[in-house]
C-alpha cells in the first residue's frame, strides 16, 4: 500500500477521493492510495502552461506564470479543477480505463475461413478521448500539437 502524502505523490487525500465518488453514485473497488498514485502517473505528464513555483518541488504544481480567462492562477495552490482531474482519473482507472494505452491500428474488420483477414484503418491509429478528464485540464495545459500562445487584449 503507498502512504499518500498531499504535495508529495498526490494532490488530493483518499478521503476526498472517497467523498468524490461518493458523490457521483460511485463505489471504489481498488484501493484509493494505489488509484490515486496510478492517477498521478497519468496526470503529472501532462504539458502544464507555466512553470514549477519553486524548481525543486516533487509535483507540477502549484505553478507560476499560469493565467486562465485572462486571470492569474494562485502561484502557492493547487486549482481546484486540477484536484478534481486526478480524482475523475481514479476513478476512470478504478472502472478499468487504461488512460496511457498503448495505441495501435485501428481494426476495421477480421475473419476467420481457415485463414486469418484483417483490414486496418487507413486513418491513423484508434485513441481513447476521456472527454471529462480532458475537459477539467484543458485551461491548465499547452495546446501540445502544435504552436500555443496566450492572446491579451490590450
Amino acid at each position: 500500500m503507498a502512504t499518500i502524502t498531499v504535495g508529495t505523490n498526490s494532490y488530493a487525500t483518499e478521503a476526498e477521493l472517497t467523498t468524490y465518488a461518493t458523490d457521483r453514485g460511485v463505489t471504489l473497488t481498488g484501493s484509493p492510495d494505489v488509484l490515486l498514485i496510478q492517477a498521478m502517473d497519468w496526470l503529472e505528464l501532462q504539458p502544464f502552461k507555466g512553470s514549477k513555483t519553486v524548481a525543486t518541488q516533487d509535483l507540477e504544481w502549484p505553478r507560476a506564470g499560469v493565467s486562465v480567462n485572462g486571470t492569474a492562477v494562485d502561484d502557492t495552490t493547487v486549482p481546484d479543477r486540477i484536484k478534481q482531474a486526478q480524482m475523475a482519473a481514479a476513478i476512470q482507472i478504478d472502472g478499468g480505463a487504461d488512460l496511457q494505452p498503448v495505441v495501435g491500428q485501428r481494426v476495421l474488420s477480421q475473419s476467420v475461413d481457415g485463414a486469418v483477414s484483417r483490414t486496418f484503418s487507413d486513418k491513423g491509429n484508434q485513441t481513447p478521448v476521456f472527454t471529462k478528464l480532458n475537459a477539467l485540464i484543458r485551461d491548465y495545459v499547452t495546446n501540445s500539437g502544435g504552436m500555443s500562445f496566450d492572446v491579451v487584449r490590450a
